[in-house]
């Protein structure tokens, strides 16, 4: 077979890679919003997270019950003796029954604590809003971790193909050999240095296909996928295009990354935090109620009688052996701490943000280099042939061309396949939401 009937095939082929995905997918293909929202449904890991809001929101009613008056039922009896009892010119009065009955109701109501059920019910919130911005952040992760996952299958599967189709080339120039060699115009090194090329792919194929196939493992894990499910990915690379303007990233970073607003959670949990304890030695001011029958009431001991007592008590606290100035000083260190680690995210997120916008503007620029490549690479292979055909080359040399020519083709793949991954890095570390 000659050789120059295989070039407009390669030229076909690089063409399906620089569009890197048929246009019509199957209907059963995942795309990669799908791959997201199938990821993000049934999480171990987001329904432990909102299990916690669940108790958040239990920690916020616990707070709110402190508005309400503490209501209570008591039911008591006792029996007594000796019966406390006094002489009277030969009478013996009872001071108290043998049978001892009271049943009432009570009731106590917080009236005024100079506000520290509000400061424990603002920290309950805080509480609240960790739980539900840490849910941001896994699911933030999460949906990354799709996308690379998502896009190094599409990357390994051109891979592969693009290594078959060396393979099948070296295969149909081995054949050729053959037939040079049987007319005595080639020798059998030229076989065997054939034959060792292709075996030098076939493992390179190989390799391929084992991180393939371990990708795949970890896209069926996120999408909750058995084994033997077949993924169909429709995809291709490209991304939208985001600016350089650092200042305006940073912004942007700094305003909707979810470790930015985990961490300004936590400040503000330390805030609340040194406020409650700061109000820990404060007094608390309450109303009782209470209402009820019992007997053991003159004249008649034995009678149940209708009772009831109001008032007001004030707990002061006076000396809690420094504990409030502890709790104090430690709500202050925390708050520090906190704002600290909100500076050194700052200086993180600014060092992510500024190396991704590097990697991007570096991979737009080789992109266009590296397809050169694979154009000269293309117009060496159909020169080589030719000079290989009129016997003006070696075969050493077009397979030296072939093998350059897989290699550019590579390469291109991979520096499509980095871009987009730039791009998509770019995007999480200014904190773009894709869910």
């Amino acid at each position: 077979m000659k050789f120059k009937i295989l070039l407009p095939a390669l030229i076909i082929d690089l063409l399906m890679i620089i569009t890197c995905y048929p246009q019509e997918a199957a209907k059963d293909s995942l795309t990669l919003e799908d791959a997201i929202r199938m990821t993000l449904v049934n999480q171990p890991l987001i329904l432990q997270a909102l299990e916690q809001v669940n108790a958040a929101d239990a920690r916020i009613k616990q707070q709110n019950s402190f508005y309400y008056p503490r209501v209570d039922g008591n039911l008591a009896y006792a029996r007594i003796g000796p019966i406390p009892s006094i002489g009277f010119q030969g009478l013996t009065f009872d001071l108290a029954p043998a049978d001892n009955y009271n049943a009432n109701i009570s009731a106590s109501q917080l009236i005024y604590d100079f506000g520290k059920r509000d400061a424990l019910l603002d920290l309950a919130q805080t509480y609240k809003l960790t739980t539900e911005d840490q849910i941001k952040l896994i699911k933030n992760n999460l949906t990354y971790r799709t996308v690379n996952v998502f896009y190094a299958i599409l990357f390994l599967r051109k891979g592969v193909e693009v290594k078959n189709e060396q393979i099948n080339t070296l295969k149909q120039h081995i054949e050729v050999a053959n037939k040079r060699f049987q007319t005595g115009s080639a020798t059998d090194f030229d076989i065997l240095t054939t034959q060792v090329r292709v075996a030098d792919a076939e493992n390179q194929k190989v390799d391929i296909e084992n991180e393939l196939s371990k990708a795949e493992i970890n896209l069926r894990s996120l999408l909750n996928f058995p084994s033997d499910k077949k993924l169909n990915l429709s995809g291709v690379f490209k991304v939208d295009s985001l600016g350089y303007d650092s200042a305006s990233l940073l912004d942007e970073a700094f305003r909707n990354r979810p470790e930015m607003k985990l961490a300004r959670d936590a400040e503000k949990s330390s805030m609340v935090t040194k406020q409650v304890a700061s109000l820990e030695d404060m007094p608390d001011l309450h109303v009782l109620g209470m209402a009820g029958i019992k007997n053991g009431y003159q004249p008649d001991l034995n009678e149940a009688i209708i009772n009831w007592i109001v008032g007001v008590n004030a707990s002061i606290p006076i000396f809690d052996g420094n504990l409030r100035d502890a709790k104090v000083e430690e709500a202050d260190a925390n708050l520090k701490s906190s704002s600290e680690n909100i500076s050194a995210l700052e200086r993180d997120i600014k060092v992510e943000v500024e190396h991704a916008a590097a990697d991007v503007k570096a991979n737009r620029f080789k992109i266009n280099t590296v397809k050169l490549q694979v154009e000269q690479a293309v117009k060496a292979v159909s020169r080589a042939e030719i000079q290989y055909r009129d016997g003006v080359t070696t075969n050493l040399d077009l397979i030296d061309a072939t093998t350059s020519l897989a290699q550019a083709r590579l390469s291109y793949l991979q520096i499509q396949y980095k871009n987009i991954l730039s791009n998509y890095n770019l995007k999480r570390a200014i904190g773009v939401v894709l869910y």
